[in-house]
């Protein structure tokens, strides 16, 4: 029974000496380099490792011990305090591991809480942004010759609005502003193409007026007869209908 109790108090030493070896050998040494110290730690680990195998080993019988017929309670209560003496020692272990470690549980928790929930912001296509600028100057006087940004004519219009949504520099009067970008058809109109027109009492097909087309048969436009910048619709209003000559595209997105 003195061999049994001699290798416990041997391992409660070897515990001991490895505890003393961490506190004032190994803990000091933390000051060193990031590399130094993953070596330093893994050693733990591995003492650490040794440790348990042996007793594991030795409490579920690979290893065998002397059998005696003398075992007694203090011997149960001597296991007892040598696992409790095992868990303090991994508790020691667990506290260096996370104090020395690059990245510890506090800083972990500091880092999540950072993490912001980035807002998901949809894209606004080019065509829409003409669409809510044109539509924003609904209202406003029409003056011949005006460019903006209070009073428009026609042309004048159409200029500003892609100008100041797409950064695209039309001509000055609608008769050159027909001439750029992509030539359209009426039934193969979208949103934000340029509409051009014949309005003169005598038609002649030459280019005198110009709007922007929304949707649904919409189009927005610097009116000389309302005076003002309004939504026409083509089939409310069949008179432009019947004057469209022709749709261009600047905008690539069109929709």
């Amino acid at each position: 029974m003195d061999l049994f109790r001699n290798i416990l108090l041997g391992i409660l030493f070897l515990q001991f000496l490895i505890f003393l070896y961490v506190k004032l050998i190994d803990e000091p040494a933390q000051t060193y380099a990031y590399t130094e110290s993953n070596q330093n730690i893994q050693k733990q680990l591995d003492l650490e490792a040794l440790v348990n195998q042996s007793i594991n080993e030795i409490m579920h019988g690979s290893k065998e011990l002397p059998q005696s017929s003398e075992y007694t309670l203090w011997d149960k209560e001597m296991i007892d305090q040598l696992n409790k003496e095992i868990q303090s020692f991994n508790d020691e272990i667990k506290k260096i591991v996370e104090k020395t470690s690059p990245i510890g549980k506090e800083q972990i928790v500091v880092q999540k809480a950072e993490i912001k929930k980035e807002k998901i912001i949809p894209k606004i296509s080019m065509t829409k942004k003409v669409e809510k600028y044109a539509k924003g100057k609904l209202g406003q006087k029409y003056v011949w010759g005006a460019t903006g940004p209070k009073t428009f004519d026609c042309s004048g219009f159409t200029k500003d609005v892609y100008k100041s949504t797409t950064g695209i520099k039309i001509p000055r009067v609608s008769r050159d502003q027909a001439k750029v970008g992509t030539y359209v058809k009426y039934e193969e109109l979208k949103r934000g193409d340029m509409v051009f027109f014949d309005t003169e009492k005598k038609y002649t097909g030459k280019v005198n007026h110009v709007g922007i087309y929304l949707s649904a048969n919409n189009f927005i436009h610097a009116s000389s007869a309302k005076k003002k910048v309004i939504i026409t619709n083509f089939k409310k209003k069949p008179f432009y209908k019947k004057r469209f000559l022709w749709g261009r595209r600047i905008v690539k997105n069109a929709s």
